[in-house]
């Protein structure tokens, strides 16, 4: 009962909420990559026309994944379950989308 109450007051412990930093996370990431990596040397419109090659994205997917895994663990520390249960969605998105670029 109060595990109830403690996941309705929380307004960022919903799925569509986990789901959506589920996506940002790794948006977040990659323009770190970018600007810490490549930067001086690479525009960003550059950059983002080498990603797609397939032997690239998953080097930068699985990069860009990483946080997600940090984000999961906090959310269920703090006891969000359907934030995490959004980013699980959000994580098998990401997957669906590698999968169908790498074919």
């Amino acid at each position: 009962m109060e595990t109830r109450k403690r996941e309705e007051k929380n307004k960022y412990n919903t799925i569509p909420m986990g789901f959506f930093i589920g996506l940002l996370v790794p948006a977040i990431t990659l323009l770190l990559f970018w600007y810490a990596k490549y930067y001086p040397t690479t525009s960003l419109s550059d950059f983002f026309t080498t990603l797609f090659k397939p032997e690239v994205i998953m080097k930068i997917v699985s990069l860009c994944a990483l946080p997600d895994l940090l984000v999961f663990y906090i959310m269920t520390k703090k006891d969000m379950m359907l934030g995490a249960k959004g980013m699980i969605g959000s994580i098998i998105f990401l997957i669906v989308i590698t999968i169908i670029v790498k074919l």
